[in-house]
């Protein structure tokens, strides 16, 4: 959702804006995704990750599910990485992003295969050609359609918005107007053309489907974890932590769902609290 990432990116920078209407902002909004494509680049460290991607959120290090993914792997595979939130957007026009040795590489999943394959990385060396086939099966669908779940909820059901209104778009202007860019692309995608109760079906059986395969396993594909692993938890987490309208779904209904959140989040986030505003009550440090 480049438009959307590109809104909320301009505003949170620049708060004068959260008086004026959305359409001020879209009559200036392709000067500013260009000038910041061609922004001179800074010297960045070699041999580091530096990762693009939003302020950090209020109960989990990010609103968004794809850079907690992609922070997540570079945790997990031990890459050294900075983060940059100044609000910069890739070649594609969205967030996350990486630069490395200045390559810029877009999208979470093409971030994670380039730096497998630039720094012979294989989180997956424990599986087998199967299981490798039904690690990318879940991560498609976690992505591709867990994700949109998700979407069309936060934005378009819950009238409250409260994490919308409070973390990242504060112009009640701006959220009217992405609200309707938010419906048009949930509808066009496919999932908003559904209720609100057989979108909650859809979420479920992915939940359901992601709770069976993982039975009592301490990770998704089994005793080690692995790349789906950084999706999985990077969706999760927005239901767990970013979604009031979903009150407590994840701890009442998928019990070991819950319970490998708080294990992902052990095992690669001893900082959590440090990566987090606590709803908006101080400044994170990490």
């Amino acid at each position: 959702m480049s438009m959307l990432e590109t809104l909320r990116g301009y505003v949170t920078e620049h708060p004068y804006l959260a008086g004026v209407g959305a359409v001020t902002v879209l009559v200036v909004l392709h000067k500013v995704v260009k000038a910041r494509r061609n922004r001179e680049s800074k010297n960045y460290p070699p041999n580091t990750v530096i990762l693009f991607q939003w302020q950090r959120g209020p109960y989990a290090p990010s609103v968004s599910p794809f850079p907690l993914k992609l922070e997540t792997y570079l945790r997990m595979s031990k890459i050294p990485y900075q983060n940059d939130y100044s609000g910069k957007f890739s070649k594609k026009g969205k967030t996350p992003f990486i630069i490395y040795n200045g390559e810029n590489i877009p999208d979470s999943q093409f971030c994670i295969e380039y730096l497998n394959k630039k720094l012979n990385i294989d989180n997956n060396k424990y599986l087998n050609q199967t299981d490798r086939a039904v690690a990318t099966a879940f991560q498609a669908m976690i992505d591709e359609h867990l994700y949109w779940t998700m979407v069309v909820f936060r934005w378009v059901y819950n009238k409250e918005q409260e994490i919308i209104k409070n973390y990242v778009i504060r112009s009640p202007l701006l959220r009217i107007y992405l609200n309707r860019l938010v419906y048009k692309q949930t509808y066009d995608q496919g999932i908003g053309r559904h209720s609100p109760e057989e979108v909650k079906h859809i979420m479920l059986t992915d939940l359901q489907a992601l709770s069976d395969y993982l039975g009592d396993k301490p990770f998704l594909m089994g005793d080690n974890p692995c790349d789906v692993d950084c999706s999985a938890f990077g969706l999760l987490a927005q239901i767990l932590w970013h979604a009031p309208e979903h009150n407590n779904l994840i701890p009442n209904s998928f019990p070991s769902l819950h319970r490998y959140c708080l294990r992902m989040k052990e095992k690669f986030w001893p900082d959590w609290d440090d990566c987090i505003t606590h709803g908006g009550t101080r400044k994170s440090i990490a």
